[in-house]
């Protein structure tokens, strides 16, 4: 099928496409489309195979800002089936960290990220490794105390907004388990919805929304035929996907693929409304979406601009439960740096450089256009002086 401005779209497209146009709820705009054709947005379809690495290995992790480390730790590996480092019972102590106050020291507000402590629980997410047995994303579950912080919960068509895809096994298995729990459901009524298609995923596709236990929002889609993952046999989940809401789609691409480097590459959906989504969401309007695989994973980031949408949206600090950002694990932190710099943008540590946490691993984060936090982290690449 070959739509407007002479682009070509996979059969996976293809499908979503036709769906659409189908029941009448989708309205294409050729702008995107040409897009598309240039300039940043390079795919003719959305990604589905792993890339290599680059720049940039892996994706490293879903930091969450969180209220309690034990109830969601009950929450992803009880409930849904997340891995966890370290024991189930093991004593997660608060401890001052001044590496982690640095470079996150001009990103909480009018407080002093030193005063605080903190405590870090680890949940590797199966399916998200490059092949079966190696380094899986995690989710990073950073509780913090002794700074001021307010909850963010922002509409998901708020930018700055975010959520969580997780691929499971069996939905109504995992539902029934959070509903036990009296987990919070953004889907009407409760059950599934079966999605008209999603970019990038072939089969029949049932979702469901839930917040955890911060009220950062959480997808949870079921596939079938079961599709194919570096996750064990018996694994609860098979994979993961990372939706940002942004206010401009072109600026914040650009954004993230000068920093990540050209390994970073775009698909970009035409304006889109479908029923399907606003029921399994519950959040009505017409959006538009760019799609790139992390370069050594098999982690898609979903950027999603909302046709209309709030512009006075609000900014969270690092610290503020419900919060999140995304670590991208580097081949070398000072090649990133450079291009912060040369972007103009600035790390959320006053030194505008990588932080050791130890002595060989630095990091640094920079906030993206919506204030979502991007954290780049390399490994044995130089050791602390």
């Amino acid at each position: 099928m070959t739509l407007k401005e002479g682009v070509t779209v996979s059969r996976s497209t293809r499908t979503v496409v036709r769906a659409l146009v189908v029941t009448g709820l989708m309205a294409m705009a050729a702008p995107p489309f040409a897009a598309a054709q240039s300039g940043w947005a390079t795919l003719s379809a959305p990604p589905t195979e792993a890339l290599p690495p680059g720049d940039v290995l892996r994706a490293g992790h879903l930091g969450r800002e969180i209220g309690d480390t034990q109830n969601l730790i009950h929450f992803y590996n009880d409930l849904i089936g997340l891995g966890l480092v370290g024991a189930r019972d093991a004593t997660r102590r608060f401890m001052v960290s001044h590496p982690l106050a640095e470079f996150a020291e001009l990103g909480e507000g009018d407080q002093n990220a030193y005063d605080s402590v903190s405590r870090v629980a680890l949940l590797p997410i199966p399916g998200t490794a490059a092949a079966p047995g190696g380094p899986e994303m995690t989710i990073e579950a950073i509780e913090i105390k002794g700074i001021k912080s307010q909850v963010y919960n922002p509409p998901l068509t708020d930018p700055g907004a975010s959520y969580l895809t997780l691929i499971v096994r069996d939905l109504d298995k995992t539902l029934a388990a959070l509903k036990d729990e009296r987990t919070t459901i953004l889907t009407p009524g409760g059950n599934p919805v079966e999605l008209s298609g999603w970019p990038g995923i072939t089969g029949k596709i049932r979702a469901i929304f839930v917040r955890d236990t911060d009220g950062y929002p959480v997808r949870l889609l079921e596939i079938t035929p079961t599709p194919a993952s570096t996750a064990a046999a018996d694994a609860r989940v098979l994979g993961a996907r990372v939706t940002l809401v942004v206010d401009n789609l072109e600026e914040t691409c650009r954004v993230y693929q000068s920093l990540v480097g050209p390994d970073l590459k775009f698909w970009l959906s035409p304006m889109m409304g479908d029923k399907s989504h606003e029921t399994v969401s519950n959040t009505p309007g017409q959006f538009r979406m760019a799609q790139a695989m992390v370069p050594g994973s098999p982690v898609v980031l979903e950027f999603v601009e909302y046709k209309n949408h709030n512009k006075k949206f609000r900014k969270a600090n690092i610290q503020d439960p419900g919060t999140a950002h995304f670590l991208f694990m580097a081949k070398d932190d000072d090649v990133i740096i450079s291009r912060v710099h040369a972007a103009k943008l600035h790390t959320l540590s006053k030194s505008n450089a990588p932080v050791y946490l130890s002595p060989t691993v630095r990091s640094f984060f920079v906030p993206d256009p919506q204030g979502f936090w991007i954290e780049f982290m390399d490994r044995d690449v130089k050791r602390a002086p």
